[in-house]
Order: structure tokens, then C-alpha cells, then sequence
């Protein structure tokens, strides 16, 4: 029963949008997971799930992006600890320990990180995240809805988005998902900035 009330605690913040009476709004993560195909439903879980947790684009800035300038991509257990000691206020060993679980679980689930083993001896590396084209969209059209803004410029949506900056994908799988966003009418282009 407790493990059901926090599944849907996580449902109600993390993925839902409400109106003034407490109802379920038809906000942003909904409207496109409402008419994606399922290849594309799972990434959007995964990015959506992975952003619940402020501390996941962070972590990915911290310790993803310098790893995958390195030769060597492995991230040291210890310094994953270090970013959540860092952002977690707590002096519970069980508490540090469970959001590093979840927090390496949605860094893996969005693609940013490979992990092999279990416990103190994982072997942690640094990847790219390849979203799919509609996940690359929700993540631009998430940050332009948070910013207050109705577009950004072309340049940044491809080197310095949420899209890129959370999942670490290339600049060429970048641009490859802003034409596919604009192609299917997801995301919109107007002069050099790209709005909703």
C-alpha cells in the first residue's frame, strides 16, 4: 500500500497538470504523449520522469558532459555521491543512498548513462542521449513554457537547450530532431527562432 500512494504521488507531481478545481488539465506532457507513437511514449516517460528530479540536469552538467570530453568516460560512484550530498539536505545515509538510485536510474533511462554491475562495484560511463525527435520537442517546448517565452533562436535550440543540455545529445542528432519537430508541425520556425 505505501509503495501504491508514492506511484501515485509521483503520477499526480511529476507527470500530471491540474486545474483550479482539481482536475486533470490537458497540459503539454499529455497533448503529445496523447498522440505519440509508443516508441515515442517511452522516451517521453523517460525525459519527463528524469525532469521530476531537479537534480538530474545537474548531475548530467556535472558529471556527464566533462566525462564525455574525456577519453576515458567512466564516472567514479564517488563522485555521483558527491553531486547528491551536494543537493540533497539530509543526514540520512538511506535517503542519500535511494536518490542516488533514482537519480542514475533516469540518467540511464534518458540515455546519458551506461551502468554495468550493481552496488559499490558499478561501472558508471558517460554517454549521449539520442531522444527521439518528439522527446527532443517536448523538452524545447517544456523550457519555452517555463521560461515565459514563445520562442528561442534556432542556434540556441541546437547547442544549448534543455534538449541538449539534459540529455547530451549531438549536434547533429539535434538538428536531425528540430527538422523532424518542424516537418511534423511540433515545433514551428520563424525567421531564426523556433517557437510552439
Amino acid at each position: 500500500m505505501p509503495r501504491r500512494r508514492e506511484l501515485i504521488r509521483l503520477l499526480r507531481d511529476g507527470f500530471l497538470d491540474w486545474t483550479a478545481d482539481d482536475r486533470v488539465a490537458p497540459g503539454l506532457f499529455l497533448r503529445l504523449y496523447g498522440k505519440a507513437p509508443a516508441i515515442a511514449q517511452l522516451d517521453l516517460v523517460s525525459l519527463q520522469w528524469a525532469l521530476s528530479h531537479p537534480l538530474t540536469v545537474a548531475a548530467v552538467e556535472t558529471l556527464v558532459a566533462p566525462a564525455l570530453s574525456r577519453r576515458d568516460r567512466a564516472i567514479p560512484l564517488d563522485d555521483v555521491e558527491a553531486v547528491v550530498s551536494a543537493h540533497v539536505e539530509t543526514g540520512s545515509a538511506e535517503s542519500l543512498r535511494k536518490t542516488r538510485t533514482v537519480l542514475l536510474g533516469a540518467m540511464e533511462g534518458i540515455g546519458t548513462l551506461t551502468t554495468r554491475g550493481t552496488g559499490q562495484h558499478r561501472y558508471l560511463a558517460a554517454s549521449r542521449g539520442t531522444p527521439h525527435p518528439l522527446g527532443f520537442a517536448y523538452l524545447v517546448l517544456r523550457e519555452l513554457s517555463e521560461r515565459g517565452v514563445d520562442a528561442m533562436m534556432t542556434s540556441e535550440v541546437t547547442e544549448t537547450s534543455l534538449a541538449v543540455r539534459a540529455t547530451q545529445c549531438g549536434q547533429a542528432h539535434a538538428e536531425s530532431c528540430l527538422q523532424w519537430a518542424l516537418t511534423h508541425g511540433v515545433l514551428v520556425e520563424r525567421g531564426d527562432e523556433i517557437g510552439a
